[in-house]
C-alpha cells in the first residue's frame, strides 16, 4: 500500500526497529499488556556457537531477531543436526534482510539468536496452532487474517479472513491461496482484540500477530510492512488503505 511506503520513508521509524526486533519487542508487550502474554525464553546468543544445547529442553524454537521466517522448530533435540542448525542460524544472522527487502527499519536491529519455548496445544479440545494476524489502525483492529494447517518449517498454510465479530470473508482471500475451513470463534477473542488494540494504539498501521495456546493468548510479533497483504484481495487492501490516517504526520513535515 502506498501509505505504508510513505510511512516508511517520511515518518519516524525508530519504534518500528525496536518492535520488529523479536527480542526487544518483549519489553514493549510486557509494559503495555503484561508478562503473561510473552513466550518463555531459554537463551539469547550472539552466534550459534554460544548455544549450549545440553541446557535446552527436549523441544524448543530457535529464531533470529533481525528478519522474518527465520525459525527452526525443534521437537526432539536428540535427533537434531546441530552442525547444520548452527550453519543455518549463522547464515541468517549475516543475511541483509532489511536492505534486500527495502524494509530499512530492519537494518537497525542487532542480529541475535533466541531460543524460546515450543508452543503447542496440550488440551485435546483446542485447535492446532493458528496464527491470528490482526490488522490495526491507530489502535483499532479491523480484520484478522488467520493462518491454519501450517506445515512445520515451511511456508505452506491455509488462509481465512474474519472481522472482529468473527464473521468469515472467504471472498477476501487471494485466489492463489488455499482457503481454510471456518473455525469456531476463539474462546479468548475479546482478550486478543484488547491486546492488539493496546499494542497498536500509537501507530497509524501495524499488524499484531497472536497465538492462542490452551486458551491463553501469546504474542507472536508486530509487523509494520507485512507481505501478508499479498494473501488478501486488492479490494480488502484498498479498504485497509483508507483506514490508514497519515494526515497529522503530513502536516508535521
Amino acid at each position: 500500500m502506498e501509505k505504508i511506503l510513505w510511512l516508511s520513508l517520511y515518518s519516524d521509524t525508530s519504534m518500528w526497529s525496536k518492535l520488529a526486533d523479536k527480542y526487544r519487542v518483549r519489553e514493549y508487550v510486557i509494559d503495555r499488556c503484561g508478562e503473561q502474554y510473552v513466550n518463555k525464553i531459554y537463551g539469547i546468543y550472539n552466534s550459534a556457537i554460544e548455544i549450549d544445547y545440553s541446557l535446552l529442553p527436549k523441544s524448543f524454537v530457535l529464531k533470529t531477531t533481525n528478519s522474518c521466517a527465520t525459525n527452526i522448530i525443534v521437537k526432539d533435540k536428540n535427533i537434531l543436526n546441530i552442525k547444520e542448525t548452527n550453519h543455518k542460524l549463522n547464515k541468517w544472522l549475516k543475511f541483509p534482510y532489511g536492505e534486500l527487502t527495502g524494509q530499512l527499519h530492519y537494518t537497525q536491529i542487532e542480529p541475535l539468536i533466541i531460543a524460546e519455548k515450543f508452543m503447542e496445544q496440550t488440551k485435546k479440545s483446542e485447535q492446532s496452532l493458528i496464527d491470528y494476524k490482526f490488522f490495526c489502525f491507530n489502535g483499532v483492529p479491523k480484520y484478522v487474517v488467520i493462518y491454519s494447517d501450517r506445515e512445520e518449517n515451511t511456508h505452506n498454510y491455509s488462509v481465512m479472513v474474519y472481522d472482529m465479530d468473527w464473521n468469515a470473508y472467504p471472498e477476501f482471500v487471494n485466489s492463489r491461496c488455499p482457503i481454510s475451513d471456518i473455525i469456531p470463534r476463539p474462546s479468548a477473542l475479546e482478550e486478543m482484540i484488547s491486546i492488539a488494540s493496546r499494542l497498536s494504539e500509537p501507530f497509524p498501521f501495524v499488524r499484531v500477530d497472536l497465538y492462542l495456546i490452551n486458551g491463553s493468548p501469546i504474542f507472536g510479533e508486530m509487523t509494520f510492512t507485512p507481505d501478508v497483504i499479498s494473501n488478501i484481495t486488492p479490494e480488502l487492501t484498498d479498504q485497509m488503505s483508507k483506514w490508514i490516517d497519515i494526515t497529522s504526520l503530513k502536516q508535521q513535515l
